[in-house]
C-alpha cells in the first residue's frame, strides 16, 4: 500500500550542515596526520575528489529519504542506488532514543533512533530532524518523555538524580586506560608532523625531576619505567575523570509503572524510554577505592537495544549500596543472599600454573635480544598472588531465583541474573581444568555480550552438576507457569 505523498515529511534542512562539519573534520585529520608535503597534496586531492563525488550523492540521499510516522507505525524511504522502504510497526518499538550531540543542540536538531528486540543496532534512524518533530515522533510511538500519566501522582514513582557534587566525586574514582591509549596515539602523530617533541621533552622532565641522564643502563631503565608507570596512571585518571563527566552530567531516571525513563549527557544528549521486560539482568560494578567508601554503579543488560556500554545501559551510575539495591530491586525484583560460595580452592593451583607458563615464555623470548629481561622473573610471586587474590574476589550463590557471580579484583563485578531470563546453560573444561577436575558454569541471557556474560570459573565438576540442575528445574518450573 502506497501512502499519500503529503504524508511523508523530509529531514532537516540543517541535516547539510552535520555533512559539512564532518567533512571538515575528516580533511583536517587527513592533512594533519600527513607529514609529507606530497602525502599532502595527495589528501587534498582526495578531499576535492571526495567533495565533487559525494555531494551530489549526499544531496540525493537526503533529496531521497522521507519518513511517515502514525501511532501505528514508522515507514521510511531511503536510497540511492538501491532504494529501500521500512515499515516499522510500533508495537514492535521498545525505545525511541533522541540523542543531541555538540552541534545538534547548537542548531536545534536532534537524532532519533528506533530500537526493537531484532538487532543490537537501530531499527531506524533519522538524523536530523527539529526536537519537536522528534518528540512528536516519540509520543506517536508510545514512549512518550514522562512514563506517567498527568492524572498519576508523581512523587509515588522512584527515581534518581546525579547532582553535580555526587558527579565530580565519582569521577575521582574513574580511571581510562583506552584513552590514554588514544592519547599516545594523537601525540604520535603531533610529532610526525613536527607540533611536539615527545622524547626531548621526555628526557628534560627525568632530568630535571627524576634523575640526571648517565650511562647506567639498568638505572635508566629502571627509573624510565617507573616514570612511564606513573605517567600512565596520571593522565588515565584524568582522562577517566573527565570521560565520566561528560558522560554522566545531569543523570537522570524515574521509573514509571511500565518504563524507565533516562536523561544524562554533557556533549550529547541522550534520552530515551526503556521497557521493564527489556532488562534480562543486572551488573553491578565497584572497584576497591570506591567500596572502601560504599560507592558502587549499576548497569542493565538489555535485549534488542543499542548500547554505548557494550549492550548494557547504566541505571545508577555512583551511589551507596543501600541506594543501588532499593533501586535496582524496582526494576526487577531481588534480594542480596548473606552468604556466597567460593569456587574451587584449586583454581589458585591453575592459575599460578598458567602465570609462570605466560612469564617464563615471554622472559626466554626477550633474553635473546635483551639480557636484563630476565627481571622479568620477579613477576611471579606478584602474579601468584594475583591467582590467591582471584580466588578470593570470585564466588556465587543461588537465592531467590536469582543467580549471583562475583568476580575479578580491580574492576570488581556482581551479576545478578534472573533464572526465568536465561537462555542457555553450558558447563565447559580446558585441559588443565579436566586434569583438575574443574570446570566452567556459563549461563547466557537474551541479547548478551560476547565478552562480557555471566560465568562461574574453576568449579568443582559435582558442585557444576549440582547448581547446572538446579539452575534449568528453575527455568523449567517457570516456563510451565508463563
Amino acid at each position: 500500500m502506497q501512502e499519500p505523498a503529503a504524508e511523508f515529511r523530509r529531514l532537516h534542512l540543517l541535516t547539510f550542515v552535520h555533512y559539512v562539519f564532518l567533512a571538515i573534520v575528516g580533511f583536517v585529520i587527513a592533512w594533519t596526520t600527513s607529514p609529507e608535503s606530497g602525502i599532502q597534496r595527495s589528501s587534498l586531492l582526495f578531499s576535492v575528489i571526495y567533495v565533487v563525488v559525494m555531494g551530489p550523492i549526499s544531496l540525493a540521499k537526503y533529496l531521497r529519504f522521507r519518513y511517515y510516522v502514525t501511532s501505528e507505525e514508522l515507514v521510511m524511504h531511503y536510497g540511492v542506488f538501491k532504494r529501500v522502504r521500512r515499515n516499522i510497526p510500533a508495537d514492535r518499538v521498545q525505545n525511541v532514543a533522541i540523542e543531541r550531540n555538540f552541534l545538534a543542540r547548537i542548531l536545534g536538531t536532534a537524532a532519533v533512533k528506533i530500537e526493537t528486540a531484532g538487532t543490537a543496532q537501530a531499527e531506524g534512524v533519522l538524523s536530523f530532524v527539529s526536537v519537536r518533530e522528534a518528540n512528536r515522533i516519540r509520543n506517536l510511538l508510545h514512549t512518550a518523555n514522562i512514563t506517567h500519566t498527568p492524572e498519576e501522582n508523581t512523587s509515588s514513582f522512584p527515581s534518581f538524580h546525579l547532582t553535580l557534587p555526587r558527579l565530580l566525586i565519582s569521577s575521582v574514582y574513574q580511571f581510562s586506560l583506552g584513552l590514554f591509549a588514544v592519547l599516545v596515539g594523537v601525540l604520535q602523530q603531533l610529532e610526525l608532523i613536527g607540533l611536539t617533541d615527545i622524547e626531548g621533552a621526555t628526557e628534560r622532565i627525568l632530568e630535571e625531576y627524576l634523575f640526571e641522564v648517565t650511562d647506567s643502563l639498568p638505572y635508566m631503565v629502571t627509573m624510565l619505567i617507573i616514570a612511564v608507570i606513573l605517567m600512565m596512571i596520571v593522565l588515565s585518571w584524568v582522562l577517566g575523570f573527565v570521560q565520566n563527566f561528560i558522560r554522566y552530567y545531569n543523570f537522570y531516571i524515574e521509573l514509571g509503572p511500565e518504563k524507565i525513563h533516562r536523561k544524562y549527557g554533557l556533549i550529547t544528549l541522550r534520552e530515551g524510554a526503556l521497557p521493564y521486560k527489556r532488562v534480562q539482568s543486572f551488573l553491578i560494578r565497584s572497584n576497591p577505592l570506591m567500596r572502601l567508601h560504599d560507592w558502587y554503579r549499576i548497569e542493565m543488560q538489555t535485549l534488542g537495544l543499542e548500547s554505548g556500554e557494550r549492550g548494557f545501559q547504566p541505571a545508577v551510575p555512583f551511589a551507596k549500596w543501600a541506594e543501588i539495591v532499593a533501586l535496582g530491586s524496582k526494576i526487577r525484583p531481588f534480594t542480596v543472599p548473606e552468604a556466597y560460595t567460593r569456587v574451587s580452592r584449586r583454581t589458585i593451583r591453575r592459575r599460578c600454573l598458567r602465570y609462570t607458563l605466560f612469564i617464563s615464555a615471554s622472559v626466554a623470548a626477550l633474553y635473546l635480544w635483551w639480557p636484563y629481561a630476565v627481571w622479568g622473573l620477579t613477576l611471579l610471586p606478584i602474579s601468584w598472588g594475583i591467582a590467591w587474590l582471584q580466588y578470593l574476589c570470585h564466588s556465587w550463590s543461588f537465592h531467590d531465583g536469582n543467580l549471583f557471580i562475583r568476580r575479578r579484583i580491580f574492576s570488581q563485578q556482581l551479576w545478578v541474573v534472573p533464572v526465568e531470563r536465561l537462555q542457555a546453560f553450558e558447563i565447559n573444561a580446558t585441559f588443565f581444568q579436566r586434569r583438575l577436575d574443574l570446570c566452567t558454569l556459563r549461563v547466557d541471557t537474551a541479547g548478551a555480550g560476547v565478552l562480557r556474560h555471566p560465568k562461574i570459573v574453576d568449579m568443582r565438576r559435582d558442585d557444576a552438576e549440582i547448581l547446572f540442575t538446579k539452575l534449568y528445574d528453575v527455568f523449567q518450573g517457570h516456563r510451565e507457569q508463563e
